[in-house]
């Protein structure tokens, strides 16, 4: 795995954790979320960190805020 794969998979993590976290999802997370998801491959854990974050949207349990 190379150090970009590994930092990339990090950044998301991190992002999508903290969001989860909070509940709330800024424009600015949302976009940066969406520039690190374009062209990244998304290990099995990421990819359950995102659906976790479009779950709580759809669910309501997320926030959208700017």
């Amino acid at each position: 795995m190379s150090a970009s794969h590994r930092s990339s998979e990090s950044t998301i993590g991190e992002l999508t954790e903290k969001i989860l976290n909070s509940r709330r999802i800024s424009r600015q997370d949302q976009s940066q979320l969406m520039r690190l998801l374009c062209g990244s491959y998304l290990g099995e854990r990421e990819q359950d960190l995102v659906d976790k974050i479009y779950q709580g949207l759809h669910l309501g349990l997320i926030k959208v805020v700017d």
